[in-house]
């Protein structure tokens, strides 16, 4: 009972789980989920809540069959619901260019929250706890990172987050609870298996044996720090970053300020690494346009005319169309219609219809801009022209034998300005009126 004793206070203390609310316990069958769904079910009814479980089917092992049947008939002596979903995580993970860890760790919240239940109880415990911070400081992990897995976030609840791994599996035992091994988990061939087989046990061996409960008491101080700071930084946040109003901010503030606009702009809870917060902050002192770093899971950071920006990367690929006067052209990369019209009050003049195409920028492209003396680099003249970095790859440039005949809608070449000659307009149409 000292355990469930334990759950209980969790529960209590951090306002885990309401009178009413629905439970979906994701269920792996190894011991610590088995422990959780027991002593969740346990209580329930005292605390008026109901509890189901889910299970996902990796795949990945020989034996995923064998957890998923042992989950079935768990849930079925217990008297709960079960939801399985069997996805191929091999195949997907390839698809995606994601390892498979990550990508199956994403199909399994996609599938909890589709279910639609109040929360989502997951069975970490103190020793996860503890092997996340250590993994986040090795890896160069900010505040928030060393303050370890939260009790809670959004729905996602941890109710064994203040029970060690060692007692769970003696719980288990005690109480003759059947659960399956992942041999996986005994590999270390990972990185968070190294530190939870040989790094931990050889520090409590040889500094300290109450290792992990001081990681996780430290992790409490740390957390309690980073909720001032952050309740600072969000009482200043704007939704924007501007590189002027950056430099007059604390580095402590203006990090975390950079993690909720990172987190606001990728729609992620997950903060970004030390290093990749360095290198926005260095973006914002630089404060150039154009300058930018990349960022994980294929978003960039970048100023723009004293602005921080953080979108996800989605150029434009290159494109080139033969065009013929009076002849719709649509492109599909912009989603837009181009038709050079032979008109009279054109502003456009060409000695003949050859050699003619609507393309993007490409590097190295220079012009002879109308109305000023000498050529101009077209990457210059957007800079000049205050044009957003993500805007220039759309903008559709009318070429001669792949000299720059206009910019379309903003300047045209000189060269091209001889009235003597045909002279020609540019009409241009949003893709749901070009048919």
């Amino acid at each position: 009972m000292e355990l469930a004793n334990t759950l209980l206070e969790t529960v209590k203390s951090h306002n885990l789980i309401k009178k009413g609310d629905r439970v979906l316990v994701a269920l792996s069958g190894g011991s610590d989920s088995v422990a959780l769904l027991h002593m969740l079910c346990d209580i329930s009814e005292s605390c008026g809540f109901t509890v189901a479980a889910a299970h996902i089917n990796h795949q990945l092992r020989d034996t995923a069959d064998r957890d998923m049947n042992f989950c079935k008939k768990l849930c079925e002596d217990l008297g709960i619901p079960l939801k399985i979903l069997t996805a191929d995580i091999r195949t997907g993970a390839k698809a995606s260019g994601m390892s498979e860890e990550l990508y199956a760790r994403g199909v399994r919240y996609d599938f909890f929250k589709s279910l639609g239940y109040d929360k989502i109880a997951t069975a970490h415990n103190k020793n996860d706890n503890a092997e996340t911070i250590l993994f986040n400081f090795m890896r160069g992990a900010s505040l928030g990172g060393l303050c370890g897995i939260p009790y809670m976030r959004g729905n996602i609840i941890r109710p064994l987050l203040d029970i060690k791994k060692s007692d769970i599996t003696a719980f288990c035992e005690e109480k003759g609870y059947e659960f399956m091994t992942d041999e996986t988990n005994l590999s270390e061939i990972y990185t968070r298996n190294k530190i939870r087989l040989s790094l931990i046990p050889q520090i409590e061996r040889n500094f300290n044996e109450n290792f992990v409960n001081t990681v996780t008491a430290n992790s409490e101080t740390l957390s309690c720090d980073e909720d001032f700071l952050s309740r600072e930084a969000e009482k200043i946040y704007k939704g924007e970053i501007l590189s002027e109003f950056a430099k007059t901010m604390h580095p402590a503030i203006l990090s975390r300020l950079i993690q909720l606009f990172y987190k606001e702009q990728a729609g992620t809870f997950q903060n970004l690494s030390v290093t990749f917060v360095k290198s926005i902050i260095l973006l914002l002192q630089k404060n150039k346009t154009g300058s930018k770093t990349d960022l994980p899971n294929g978003f960039t950071a970048y100023i723009s005319y004293g602005r921080l920006f953080i979108e996800k990367k989605a150029e434009t690929p290159a494109f080139r169309y033969k065009i013929l006067p009076n002849t719709p052209i649509f492109i599909s990369e912009i989603k837009k219609t181009v038709t050079l019209l032979a008109d009279k009050k054109g502003k456009i003049f060409l000695p003949d219809e050859s050699g003619l195409a609507i393309r993007n920028r490409r590097d190295g492209d220079i012009f002879y801009p109308a109305g000023m003396s000498g050529k101009k680099r077209l990457s210059d003249y957007f800079t000049d022209k205050k044009i957003p970095q993500k805007m220039r790859d759309e903008i559709p440039i009318l070429t001669k034998n792949n000299e720059i005949v206009s910019i379309i809608g903003y300047r045209d070449d000189r060269r091209f300005k001889d009235a003597s000659q045909t002279s020609y307009s540019v009409l241009i149409k949003e893709a749901e009126n070009a048919e």
